[in-house]
């Protein structure tokens, strides 16, 4: 049995030939984009389950997950709808993120980790 990676982790998630670029986050980066989720207004809250990222052509947005506590919910960024999603196996939360402050709490997350984004990568 594989084990798995306990510590939280993010990544850009990219359709393309090759792997998502992925970082390990500190439970201090963790806390820091939980408490930035908390300022957001939320939009919706769906019951249903968790929550699934559509996968078009190229950069769709980021997604950081922790999974040694369950209770702890995923994060997405969905870049082409500026919202950010907090998703777990009962269902999820939609926030509205118009100023775009999660995507760029995952960029500056991302070059602190050596993770080189370019502007051609971000297209919507």
């Amino acid at each position: 049995m594989q084990q798995e990676n306990f510590n939280p982790y993010a990544s850009i998630m990219v359709y393309s030939d090759r792997p998502n670029p992925r970082w390990q986050l500190s439970t201090e980066e963790w806390h820091q984009l939980s408490k930035l989720m908390d300022t957001l207004p939320k939009i919706t809250e769906n019951g249903g389950g968790p929550y699934q990222l559509d996968s078009p052509l190229g950069y769709s947005g980021f997604h950081a997950h922790f999974s040694i506590i369950s209770s702890y919910p995923d994060i997405y960024y969905v870049a082409n709808k500026c919202q950010a999603i907090s998703s777990n196996p009962a269902g999820y939360m939609i926030f509205t993120d118009e100023q775009k402050q999660v995507e760029n709490w995952f960029k500056d997350s991302a070059k602190n980790h050596g993770i080189g984004i370019t502007i051609t990568d971000i297209q919507y």
